[in-house]
């Protein structure tokens, strides 16, 4: 893995204060002819990190040249301050259009494919409605995306967003936690929600997580961009949830959705409902795994990611 910071111009953008420099992870070599670039997208609270066992996979394949994956404003290491002063928020919007200018700066030269976990899906979902010109195809992580009217929700989740979601007291929620649990307490913590099995994660992979976590306490902007973004994930699968399924149906590139059975925060009540929106879409269904596959079995996500980019991607833009 190799990582560094790609300035993100303000010619490139539409929001924010202007020109930002975006910390990204990536595997493989840029400028292969006509090979596919990929462009992975992290969730609420994650990173680069998410996509460290998977990427050297991804760009192993025959049809990759490089694989992509950035740390959104105010996650990993890329700070909420942009490169020539002010701070930019870490809302879907804003979180939306770094992205895409992300797309514009590392992919000049043709679309990409966009692979989006969980508030990533969610971002890429929306990128790919917005701007169809920039995305190949979209392979959605279990995104974020509405839950049917009614669905029973798993009730440690429904705890922790009610308690982000309210003004002084996600704050305090989140400096509660962290005086109370170190670095890696807290990382175990989130595995144990987002995984099936927390036993059989990489070690290696563990030790990456907690480093970042501990490097994280010394951002003084970290809990507040958390905040932005759980609040604003809260309100886009909520009041906001016609306009998501709207963006759903504009989509017209190939679509494959990744969904784990045992997923605690996208139940599978939720995928349905996203499959009979797009029942046009490749899918396909993890009987064992949780919420982030690509951590938990990074070789089997690689292997269905690779089937349907040769069936659906590669294929589809062959002359």
């Amino acid at each position: 893995m190799r990582s560094e910071r790609i300035r993100v111009e303000r010619a490139a953008l539409r929001r924010g204060p202007g020109a930002h420099d975006v910390h990204a992870a990536h595997w493989g070599a840029a400028g292969t002819g006509g090979a596919l670039t990929v462009v992975c997208v992290h969730g609420l609270g994650g990173s680069h990190l998410n996509w460290r066992l998977i990427g050297p996979l991804l760009a192993a394949l025959p049809d990759v040249g490089t694989v992509w994956a950035p740390d959104l404003a105010g996650f990993g290491l890329t700070p909420l301050a942009a490169a020539d002063g002010g701070e930019r928020r870490a809302t879907l919007a804003d979180n939306g259009d770094l992205l895409r200018g992300f797309l514009a700066t590392v992919a000049p030269g043709g679309p990409v494919v966009l692979v989006g976990n969980s508030m990533g899906g969610l971002l890429s979902l929306g990128l790919a409605a917005r701007h169809p010109e920039l995305v190949r195809g979209i392979a959605l992580v279990n995104p974020a995306v509405p839950a049917p009217l009614g669905a029973r929700l798993d009730p440690q989740v429904v705890a922790n967003f009610a308690a982000f979601a309210l003004p002084r007291v996600g704050e305090s929620v989140l400096a509660r936690r962290q005086r109370r649990l170190s670095p890696r307490q807290q990382v175990q913590q989130t595995m144990a929600l987002c995984v099936a099995d927390p036993e059989a994660l990489d070690a290696e992979l563990l030790d990456a997580h907690t480093d970042l976590a501990a490097r994280r306490r010394t951002m003084p902007y970290a809990h507040r961009a958390f905040l932005q973004a759980a609040r604003d994930v809260v309100r886009a699968v909520t009041v906001g949830r016609n306009r998501v399924w709207d963006a759903v149906a504009r989509i017209g590139a190939p679509g494959l959705y990744l969904q784990g059975a045992q997923d605690r925060l996208i139940r599978p009540e939720t995928g349905a409902l996203l499959l009979r929106h797009r029942p046009d879409w490749d899918h396909v269904r993890y009987e064992d795994l949780g919420h982030v596959p690509m951590i938990e079995d990074p070789d089997r996500v690689a292997g269905d990611l690779h089937r349907w980019l040769e069936r659906r991607v590669s294929a589809a833009t062959t002359p």
